[in-house]
């Protein structure tokens, strides 16, 4: 017996023109995903070692398989084992679970702060093989960030929230609470200078010396990247609502 289920989406009725309630994210490897509101609501990081973990192990696994399987031969040959196929359904299928799951809880998040839009970081750069070097000549498989954010995207979407993505060139060197204008890789040839500066332990210093968590800086920024006048960090610093505490889920 075969159950389909049919999700019906909402009708997409928000004016992105004219939207208040923004999220943005920023994704990476050690915090999959960091999130600033414009509603008031705290921060939120969502923690991608399980990921991480998911990942490394997979990839020590296949390079190790790999090389067994290079011993005594002349010519460098790959062949796709049945150990090396179910080590990449069972990596592949955490990784869906892992992220299905932190994909869910942060759309519930945005619904309960009644979120419009949630604008995401995209990096051109994010690839899913990058070859580590020539001695082995082993692909490295990354984090799949694309699939995380149509994840992202999709629920979004079926439940009324508009989801738009956006280059992130500079986000993580502006400073979000100096309104630092954000440019764009390309725009022109020459250096930029920002009024604030990433420190050690994830922590970015603004103009003034507030401390904020660096990756909720560049959240911040991704907002600003397709909303410039929003959101006004000094003002909710005061109030005590740009970075603490974090909250994570």
């Amino acid at each position: 017996m075969e159950i389909v289920y049919e999700i019906k989406a909402v009708e997409d009725t928000v004016d992105v023109e004219t939207a208040e309630r923004i999220a943005g994210i920023d994704i990476g490897v050690n915090n999959l995903a960091s999130i600033a509101f414009t509603t008031g609501h705290q921060p939120v990081i969502v923690k991608g070692g399980k990921a991480k973990s998911v990942n490394q192990r997979y990839n020590k696994v296949m390079a190790h398989l790999q090389s067994e399987q290079l011993k005594g031969k002349k010519q460098e040959t790959h062949i796709r084992t049945k150990r090396m196929k179910r080590e990449t359904r069972r990596r592949n299928n955490q990784m869906d679970d892992f992220m299905h799951k932190k994909s869910r809880k942060i759309v519930d998040t945005c619904m309960e702060e009644n979120v419009e839009v949630i604008v995401i970081g995209n990096n051109t750069d994010w690839k899913q093989n990058i070859n580590l070097g020539k001695k082995n000549n082993q692909n490295f498989v990354q984090m799949p960030f694309q699939k995380f954010i149509k994840m992202i995207k999709y629920k979004a979407e079926a439940v009324g929230i508009k989801v738009m993505i956006t280059e992130e060139s500079y986000t993580s060197k502006a400073s979000s609470i100096d309104e630092d204008q954000i440019p764009c890789y390309g725009e022109e040839e020459k250096e930029y200078t920002f009024s604030g500066k990433r420190i050690k332990r994830g922590l970015y210093r603004s103009k003034e010396g507030i401390l904020m968590n660096a990756d909720i800086n560049g959240a911040s920024n991704i907002i600003r990247k397709v909303y410039p006048c929003k959101p006004k960090l000094k003002e909710r610093w005061y109030r005590g609502t740009v970075n603490v505490p974090v909250m994570c889920i």
